[in-house]
Parts: structure tokens; sequence; C-alpha cells
């Protein structure tokens, strides 16, 4: 009977070391021959909480750098300038920027999350436009 508490409490701090881990989001940034460009996430739903995300730019040639905002705005709804290649930063409230991803390199950034519908994507001038950009949704 000991030994079967014993087990019980094992099995509880395991369960609980597994709840309080770090969800993690792998994410490609990519670009083909035809011009367009993505990013694809090994998911796109996740719960709230610190959510790491694991970069990798699969690009031939191209510098990506890396953003997110939580918003409810459509692609076509995000302010733009530069003659509409570049989304203005400075009109979205709450983004925050990951940095540089150079081709072929990896990185890793942790963000704590709250519930809601995320926008993550790539602002170098004419990569929004072509496609760098996708939605995630963060649940309870």
């Amino acid at each position: 009977l000991l030994a079967l508490g014993g087990m019980v409490v094992l099995a509880t701090c395991v369960f609980s070391a597994v709840a309080l881990a770090d969800t993690t989001v792998k994410v490609e940034l990519w670009d083909k021959s035809d011009g367009s460009q993505g990013i694809t996430l090994s998911t796109d739903t996740v719960k709230a909480g610190k959510v790491t995300f694991d970069v990798t730019n699969s690009s031939k040639n191209k510098e990506h750098e890396v953003l997110l905002v939580k918003t409810d705005m459509t692609f076509d709804q995000f302010p733009m300038k530069d003659n509409g290649s570049r989304v203005d930063e400075e009109k979205l409230e709450g983004m925050k920027e990951f940095g540089d991803v150079d081709v072929g390199e990896s990185k890793s950034w942790t963000a704590d999350l709250t519930p809601g519908r995320y926008v993550l994507f790539c602002n170098k001038r004419g990569h929004f436009p072509a496609g760098m950009r996708t939605t995630f949704t963060v649940t309870p």
C-alpha cells in the first residue's frame, strides 16, 4: 500500500511538471522561386502562458524578421506604409519584435501570451504582402 501511495505521488509530480512546461511552436520561414513567401507553424492553437517559438529560416537567400501582435484584424486591415510594402509597426499596439533570422539560421524566443488571436509576420520590405504572415489562437 505504501508503494502504491508513492507511485501516486510520483505520477502527480510528473503530471504537474508536464502541465507547467512551456508550449513550443516550431516556426518555418520559407520562400519559393515564384516569389511567394510564408510561415508554417507546427500548430495553430496553444494554451495561454509561456510559449516558445523555435524559428528556422529555410529560405534560400532572404533574411526575415519575426514580429507578433495580438489582433482581430484580417491581413487586409493591417496599416501599411511604403506604398503597401510594409506594415506600419507604430500603429500596432502591443506588438512584440523578436528580431532578424538570417538564411539557414535558427533562433528561439519565449513570450507570455494571453488568450486571443495572434498574427506572426515578417515585415521586411515586400514580405508581408508576399504572404509571410500567419495566424494562430491562444486558448485559456
